[in-house]
């Protein structure tokens, strides 16, 4: 009986022995084997950096190495290395660049990003070659979740190579000399969940705090991944509005322009981005209609203001309402602080200084802009909270509901304003002779620095 006994339980040491679980490197080996035989790909994604957050999707399909990616406001679509950008009235472009040299940048940062966005952990092999054996892993019912361990040195190295990338990205067209030994990497977390029957990863969370030029920036991406391999097909769609060659040696589209077009498309472009700064910073819709074009009929001068007037006032409501998702504080707040924000941003102060019509697609208007320094307000509000609560007069429970007070008191206190900026905002005609600015930051960031 003893050695029978002896020999049932030598038996279930040697299958729970082979039954144990595998390490984090060889699930993330698993993972990138996997990978490389996709055939398509879906990803819900909210990016959030310095408390703007976009969230949108994106679909992959591999085998025909066609990418698109939705922000709402706009799509791109990559196939093979051309780019076309939709916008949300059904525009489609070939190019979102003034010239050859601007669109060949803006397509590497796209394709950049889309490339971190499809395989993130193959971006950040590239950083750290060794990365595989720097994780934690626990099992849960369907899934591995791994957790990054590196020690403060990896953590450095990675946490620059990722700052490094997302910089260039968010400052558009213009790349910067970024030297990252400047970098102060103060936090830095990275968790997977990865499925056990198909080693497909599920979700990947990645967060990021900075310090560059005695500013902190703050990173936190999160990719949602499903329909692996079943993705559904991507239509591309007809190019509305063509391209047109920039290239100075070249002859472009101003030499066949007269100067009477010439003249009206600048005076028009200018009418239209004066009109809607005056909807989205200014919050005054009648003041839009009035500067809209002539072109425009009197209802699509209304709809276009209002539109242009809430949309702004509600998306910065719903980006604050994501980055503030758990803290303690009630709906109508953020409302207040949006109202706050609003009269902030209506004592800037701005001027239409020129505009340069190369095509009906590529008119640049150039602004002077006073803005309010919300880089300033935040420190200050940083500082103050700080000091509350180090002396013990706000607890626990009221740091979110007081830091929305003070960040109110200082918009509404606004008393100065910046130094003039001059900025270029592209402009572009619709065919039915309405305008557009694409990317709406072109302006923005003179009038909130």
């Amino acid at each position: 009986m003893k050695n029978y006994i002896f020999g049932i339980g030598l038996i279930i040491l040697l299958f729970l022995a082979g039954c144990s679980e595998p390490e984090a490197s060889e699930i993330l080996e698993e993972m990138e084997q996997v990978e490389q035989d996709m055939t398509s790909l879906d990803v819900e994604f909210e990016e959030s950096i310095e408390g703007e957050t976009l969230a949108g999707n994106g679909v992959f399909d591999f085998e025909n190495n066609i990418d698109y990616y939705n922000l709402g406001d706009f799509a791109l679509y990559k196939d093979n290395s051309d780019f076309l950008i939709e916008t949300a009235d059904g525009m489609v472009a070939e190019s979102f660049a003034e010239t050859p040299a601007e669109q060949e940048e803006l397509e590497k940062i796209f394709s950049d990003q889309l490339g971190r966005m499809k395989t993130p952990f193959a971006f950040f092999v590239t950083i750290d070659p060794d990365i595989h054996n720097k994780f934690d892993m626990e099992t849960r019912d369907e899934d591995y979740v791994l957790t990054y361990n590196g020690d403060e040195t990896d953590m450095e190295e990675l946490g620059r190579g990722i700052a490094e990338q997302t910089v260039s990205m968010t400052e558009g067209s213009e790349r910067l000399d970024i030297e990252t030994s400047e970098m102060d990497i103060e936090e830095f977390a990275l968790e997977m969940i990865i499925e056990k029957e198909t080693h497909h990863l599920q979700q990947m969370e990645q967060k990021l705090t900075y310090t560059f030029n005695d500013i902190s920036n703050e990173q936190d991406y999160l990719y949602t991944y499903s329909n692996h391999n079943d993705a559904e097909e991507i239509e591309i769609p007809a190019v509305t509005v063509e391209a047109e060659d920039t290239d100075p040696v070249e002859t472009t589209e101003q030499d066949n322009l007269s100067e009477e077009e010439r003249e009206t498309l600048e005076a028009e472009a200018s009418d239209y981005l004066d009109a809607l700064i005056q909807a989205t910073v200014f919050q005054d819709a009648e003041a839009a209609i009035d500067r809209l074009p002539d072109g425009y009929s009197e209802d699509n001068k209304q709809t276009e203001a209002e539109m242009q007037r809430d949309m702004f006032k509600e998306i910065y409501i719903q980006n604050t309402e994501q980055n503030m998702q758990g803290a303690n504080i009630e709906e109508e707040d953020i409302t207040d602080l949006a109202d706050a924000v609003m009269g902030a941003l209506s004592t800037t102060e701005y001027e239409i200084v020129d505009a340069h019509a190369e095509a009906a697609d590529n008119i640049v208007v150039t602004i002077s802009v006073e803005g309010i320094s919300d880089t300033s307000i935040n420190q200050e509000v940083e500082q103050e909270l700080f000091t509350l609560y180090t002396d013990g007069e706000i607890e626990d429970d009221e740091l979110d509901s007081k830091n929305i007070e003070l960040l109110m008191e200082q918009y509404n206190d606004i008393d100065e304003l910046l130094p003039p900026v001059e900025l270029d905002v592209h402009v572009m005609q619709n065919p039915d002779d309405t305008y557009v600015v694409i990317a709406q930051d072109q302006y923005l960031a003179g009038f909130v620095q």
